[in-house]
């Protein structure tokens, strides 16, 4: 039992130190360069160094108490901003995926829809126009987008299709829940704590590696917006590029785990189904049919039942 508690004292301290005090240090740090260089100092590597000289030497001078007070407040700030950056984290989670009927939402999703729109347009107009040149032995003209590059564009910002959804991560995950409700009948959402529960242990494992990178995605989005808001109240603003950098990157490793997620549950449906549907007491003599999937969701979802 001891050897036990040590060992997970030690990885909750690892993983104190990962999420929050290491990324908090960092913050804090750049939080008091930023309040004293401000805008004006943004860049001055002499001012910079002058100013740390001068505080070095006045911790010097303080007892072995006083050092220990500050270095506690400093640990427990970082903590604190490790925290913030966590639970906004969660926030970035759930706007990647909305499942709220908010303004926003219908914004978003317009948005994407006008965008999908214009592109479709602009590869028609490139396709007639190559027509055009190739009738009349026009040369093409190389400043205009070709209608391959148009496309290619259309299918890395819309892999799955006209969009629907106000975002790519929930247009991914609806993409794979509308494939399971067309190959198997069964919303996602109604089999999945099922499909989890029958899924074997290498399956779980990479089912929550991936939904971990989701998680640290939304953490890393958090930094960011922490460090551009630490740009708009100090005006230092390197902070707005190390903001930039951590969202954009944050939005890339969003979008991959959320690939990564999508096909990792499609997968587990497929291989698991026919092994929820028998352990619910429904036959599957000739596999998964639409007799089956009629028998598993009047399981799923069981008429209530009215006493006159």
């Amino acid at each position: 039992m001891t050897t036990l508690l040590l060992g997970i004292s030690k990885k909750a301290a690892e993983r104190w130190a990962a999420l929050l005090l290491g990324p908090g240090l960092l913050f804090v740090m750049c939080l008091v360069i930023a309040r004293h260089s401000g805008f004006r100092h943004a860049v001055d590597l002499r001012y910079l160094r002058t100013y740390l000289n001068a505080f070095a030497g006045a911790q010097a001078d303080k007892q072995p108490a006083e050092l220990l007070t500050v270095v506690l407040l400093v640990t427990a700030l970082a903590t604190a901003a490790g925290a913030a950056a966590a639970s906004a984290g969660r926030t970035f989670e759930r706007a990647w995926i909305p499942d709220w009927p908010h303004w926003y939402v219908t914004v978003l999703t317009h948005r994407r829809i006008r965008r999908w729109t214009t592109l479709t347009r602009a590869i028609q107009e490139a396709r007639d126009q190559r027509v055009h040149d190739h009738l009349h032995g026009t040369p093409p003209n190389r400043r205009r987008p070709t209608e391959a590059r148009l496309r290619a564009k259309q299918e890395r910002l819309f892999p799955d299709g006209p969009p629907d959804r106000p975002t790519w991560t929930a247009q991914r995950m609806a993409t794979a829940i509308g494939r399971v409700r067309q190959r198997y009948d069964v919303e996602l959402a109604e089999i999945w704590p099922h499909i989890w529960a029958v899924a074997d242990s290498e399956a779980r494992k990479d089912i929550q590696g991936v939904r971990d990178s989701y998680a640290d995605a939304g953490r890393l989005a958090a930094w960011g917006t922490a460090y551009l808001l630490v740009t708009v109240s100090t005006g230092w603003w390197p902070a707005s590029l190390i903001g930039a950098v951590l969202v954009g990157t944050a939005v890339l490793r969003a979008r991959a785990a959320i690939d990564a997620l999508a096909t990792l549950a499609e997968s587990t449906v497929d291989l698991n189904i026919r092994k929820v549907a028998e352990q619910l007491g429904v036959a599957c003599q000739a596999g998964f049919d639409a007799t089956a999937a009629t028998s598993l969701n009047a399981v799923l979802r069981p008429r209530p039942s009215f006493t006159p």
